[in-house]
């Protein structure tokens, strides 16, 4: 019976994804662990980036078991944490005794896996199914009058075969009345942070609620043994060591794409090719245009302490069609641009990652997007500079404190940066394809997250932004990126904070405690300070505390 359902599954969900390993959820409570042995090896890995972002779900697995292998004096604590992530994937463990099996299981069937609702095993082929909620209410002051919460439940499906092809599919049915500042982010831009199509919700209730659907759903297979893989479906990505992204981010929308990814020694190099949505306004039903983007994001250990990377990314309009001569995988994309006559959107950028041997790894990424090294030297503010710089920095075990990471980072995003014309700026679906506040800021991010004891993890997360930002519909300063760059304010005199400043604070500290394998109960506060020079960029100050559970979700953060 077992094999007949596994069967009618697989050809179910074939249709949505094929995988060589299904990618691990960005930020989820577990990667912070991830990410601290990668640190502790104290060398680069050459089949782990860091870069390449969700991490594949095999290559992780693949870190953790030769980090527990090369490390026999790991304390027992140490193993514990480890040997928890590498059950929740354990279709690509290796290691055995590793506590995954349930000593309970409900009715013999659901969760013989600790971490697993169904879990099935057959020869070369495993299939995994789990529900997904996220449950939480949140109380804000000066915003007492409105019922905040977080309404979320699904299902997810992954499975493997072979060794070479996986499975992912996901879906949420979400309904969501965010604090004030979600709200006037909805309102602002005709979006939700993580979403697309939305509707609205309890209409006759104080406050802006929603109602949205989330899916995922994409195949990648290992077309070249231990070499390329060859992904395709809906998802999005993130580009970089960063809690943000110079690059490309994943604050955003899903969208369809199709991805190659090549490992070669020490070079890691990875083709996107993606369609997504121009800006648009919110009318009646109606097919909504298309524009496209080609990304390719070149990564080598040049030595076994440093890792180089460069970036190039186009993003363009035609009437629905791609521009064909952007698949080639292995050309200057900038070259062919200017061969059609310079119409579309294309940046550069490099990106560096070094692991000090301390404990410490300095990362960080430089974009440009126009540049003119006359104008620069003259130092006139000429407005087509545009450029964008990341440092960052991550300390595992500071003072000695196990369990503990910390990470500093500061973002620079010159105005106009990303802009273009209303079709060819580098957005998707009204919301930034990189950083969410877009362009024209300086941000300085601070995170801290500590496992004081099993199943307790503190999460401290803070940004302060400042930022030029806009006085009117018509006219740009810089800082909206889907506004026309012809809508500028000035050639010259433009410089960072160009417009009307505003400053924004944000601060989170959370509280979760792991019920059983990924079950989590939250409580926590945000406290955000916004202050403005403009009268469309209202002054507010607000404290929020939330509680709530999830299961096999990621905890909605709203710093943005």
């Amino acid at each position: 019976m077992k094999k007949y359902i596994f069967v009618f599954l697989l050809i179910a969900y074939s249709q949505l994804s094929i995988a060589q390993s299904s990618f691990m959820k960005r930020n989820m409570d577990d990667q912070f662990v991830i990410d601290q042995v990668d640190i502790l090896q104290h060398r680069l890995s050459d089949s782990f980036y860091t870069t390449v972002q969700p991490y594949s779900q095999k290559d992780a697995i693949i870190l953790l078991e030769n980090y527990v292998r090369s490390n026999p004096s790991l304390s027992l604590r140490e193993r514990e944490e480890i040997y928890r992530i590498i059950a929740k994937n354990s279709e690509w463990a290796t290691l055995k005794n590793i506590g995954d099996n349930s000593k309970y299981p409900f009715w013999s069937r659901f969760y013989k896996k600790k971490s697993d609702f169904v879990h099935l095993k057959l020869d070369n082929a495993t299939l995994v199914l789990n529900p997904i909620l996220n449950y939480q209410q949140m109380i804000e002051k000066n915003n007492t009058g409105q019922n905040l919460f977080l309404n979320s439940k699904g299902l997810e499906l992954r499975a493997t075969l072979a060794d070479r092809i996986g499975i992912y599919s996901s879906f949420t049915d979400n309904q969501e009345r965010g604090p004030w500042h979600h709200q006037q982010y909805v309102l602002e831009h005709d979006a939700i942070p993580g979403a697309n199509f939305y509707k609205k919700f309890k209409e006759d209730k104080p406050g802006l609620a929603n109602d949205y659907l989330v899916a995922t759903g994409y195949l990648d297979a290992e077309v070249i043994k231990k070499m390329v893989n060859v992904s395709f479906g809906h998802n999005r990505f993130h580009i970089g060591d960063g809690y943000r992204s110079l690059f490309l981010s994943d604050v955003g929308s899903n969208y369809l794409f199709l991805r190659i990814n090549t490992k070669i020694g020490k070079l890691n190099y990875q083709n996107l090719f993606m369609e997504l949505t121009p800006s648009y306004a919110r009318k009646a039903d109606r097919l909504l245009p298309k524009k496209y983007a080609a990304m390719h994001h070149l990564s080598i250990n040049a030595t076994k302490w440093l890792n180089v990377g460069i970036f190039e990314g186009i993003v363009y309009g035609r009437k629905d069609h791609f521009e064909f001569q952007y698949l080639n995988p292995i050309i200057l994309y900038r070259s062919v641009e200017q061969g059609l006559g310079s119409p579309d959107n294309a940046v550069l950028g490099l990106n560096f990652k070094i692991n000090t041997k301390i404990n410490t790894v300095l990362y960080g990424q430089m974009l440009l997007d126009e540049f003119k090294f006359s104008e620069l030297k003259a130092g006139n503010g000429w407005w087509a500079n545009k450029y964008a710089i990341q440092l960052g920095a991550k300390v595992a075990r500071p003072f000695g404190i196990k369990n503990l990471l910390l990470q500093g980072e500061l973002n620079m995003i010159r105005p106009f940066t990303y802009t273009r014309d209303s079709v060819s700026d580098y957005s998707h679906y009204n919301q930034p394809l990189a950083h969410p506040f877009g362009a024209n800021f300086l941000e300085l991010n601070f995170i801290a997250q500590y496992k004081p004891v099993k199943n307790v993890q503190l999460t401290w997360r803070s940004f302060f932004n400042k930022q030029g930002r806009d006085s009117s519909a018509n006219l740009s300063y810089g800082s909206d990126i889907t506004k026309p760059y012809t809508w500028r304010n000035d050639d010259y005199g433009v410089n960072l904070f160009n417009g009307f400043p505003s400053e924004v604070l944000f601060t989170n500290l959370n509280f979760a405690y792991e019920l059983r394998y990924n079950l989590f109960i939250d409580l926590g506060f945000n406290y955000r300070y916004q202050n403005s020079t403009s009268k469309i960029v209202p002054a507010f100050q607000s404290l929020q505390v939330y509680s709530g559970f999830r299961l096999n979700a990621v905890r909605r953060t709203y710093d943005y």
